[in-house]
């Protein structure tokens, strides 16, 4: 609700105030505009009276002694409007109370293409359908989860996007709350694969869409597709590929990745490493910019990229093209999360809820090239050929990472990595 309101006046005669309060206010979606004009109240046969009485004075400023004590009762008339009309707006005001400032979240999520697609597909249409208002806190995961372990116990931010992996360490961390499916019936549409549930069964996090670390290549350099992963290990390739280092959401899952198609595991890394440092690379990406600025130079013409990257390289005309290696791609997504302590912990809930729903997802879809993990998404042509298992395929051609034990070994591996292959 808001509650602005304009007070006017001017002096038409020495015993005459026109005295004008406009209120404009909204309740819900209907809109008001009330104008109080005491004067008006007087009424037009009185006015009348008034404007006689002053056109029959005998000389400028003269009056008789009935025009004096109606002009008195004129003034104590209007000074009683006045205070009417003040009354009205003392009223008016207590009528909208505290209660009257507009609803409002704070909501953490990317920036660049994914923040817009997250602004125009979610944000804007909740707050379009509740009138609750979003505040953006723009930031990567990595980010956004020091902020939430700097607020603990007094946070600013009420929800929270975070990827696969970065998710599973705020709950660790006892940052995020219980999302309450009574609260989120949007719950009941989705695939099992995107609902988070902690050990005793609780719901903390909701996926909005997949995304997968793939094969991208040049189409006009590269004659022949890659279909594996060990093709990036091909001789025409040397020095003009690039893999992602663990700086990236998807380095420590490329790695172990590696480690486990060579015969080692989460336990033994030294297959990865051996195989790794046969890879002939031009660079090592921390951030997804940096390996499409390399796509873009012509500096690499294959790599393990994202699906969505290559996809939007390939919209703005360049030869890219994306495909799912034989052995699986990485999979991971972007979740919702209801951070721990938020006063606004109702309001929240709709959020969550209303990320989920059929709409939110299938614009997603249609706008990254995500796969959605709410049912009944309808994919344009081009939006189910660029789907990040592949066309016509589905989440269980994705290679999900079990963040939970991955994350164990996240430190182990980034210092294996630094030491033993980076050098």
């Amino acid at each position: 609700m808001k509650l602005p309101v304009s007070i006017t006046a001017r002096s038409a005669s020495s015993c005459r105030t026109f005295i004008g309060i406009t209120f404009s206010y909204d309740i819900g979606e209907i809109s008001y505009l009330t104008i109080i004009n005491p004067a008006a109240a007087i009424g037009p046969k009185k006015e009348a009276q008034h404007r006689a009485a002053r056109r029959q004075g005998r000389g400028p400023g003269a009056k008789t002694q009935s025009q004096s004590i109606n002009g008195r009762r004129h003034m104590k008339n209007q000074s009683l409007n006045v205070i009417s009309a003040f009354s009205a707006v003392g009223l008016l005001m207590a009528t909208a109370g505290p209660g009257a400032a507009q609803e409002s979240l704070t909501v953490a999520f990317y920036g660049g293409e994914w923040g817009d697609a997250i602004q125009s597909c979610i944000v804007e249409p909740f707050t379009e359908a509740t009138g609750i208002a979003v505040t953006p806190e723009p930031g990567v995961s990595s980010v956004t989860l020091a902020k939430l372990k700097q607020q603990k116990g007094n946070p600013a931010i009420d929800v929270a996007w975070l990827d696969g992996g970065i998710s599973e360490l705020t709950l660790e961390d006892d940052l995020v709350e219980r999302i309450d499916p009574e609260a989120a019936p949007n719950i009941d549409q989705m695939i099992p694969e995107g609902v988070y549930k902690d050990p005793n069964g609780d719901i903390y996090a909701l996926s909005t869409g997949f995304y997968a670390l793939g094969l991208v290549y040049n189409t006009e350099e590269v004659e022949q597709a890659p279909t594996s992963w060990w093709d990036l290990w091909k001789e025409d390739f040397a020095g003009i590929v690039t893999v992602p280092s663990p700086s990236n959401a998807m380095g420590v899952p490329f790695f172990v990745t590696v480690s486990r198609l060579s015969g080692g595991g989460l336990d033994n890394f030294q297959p990865g490493v051996e195989k790794m440092r046969e890879l002939e690379v031009s660079s090592y990406f921390d951030t997804s910019g940096n390996a499409t600025n390399s796509f873009q130079s012509g500096e690499v013409i294959a790599g393990a990229h994202y699906a969505s990257a290559a996809w939007s390289l390939a919209d703005k005309g360049l030869p890219i093209a994306y495909t799912v290696p034989k052995e699986g791609a990485l999979g991971g997504d972007i979740r919702v999360h209801i951070v721990k302590g938020t006063p606004k912990q109702e309001l929240a809930q709709r959020f969550a809820n209303f990320a989920v729903g059929v709409e939110p997802a299938t614009c997603m879809a249609n706008t990254l090239y995500v796969g959605p993990a709410t049912k009944g998404v309808e994919l344009s042509e081009k939006a189910d050929k660029r789907m990040p298992w592949g066309p016509k395929g589905s989440v269980e051609k994705l290679d999900l990472i079990d963040w939970i034990a991955l994350n164990k070994k996240r430190d182990e591996v980034t210092q294996i990595w630094n030491r033993e292959v980076a050098s």
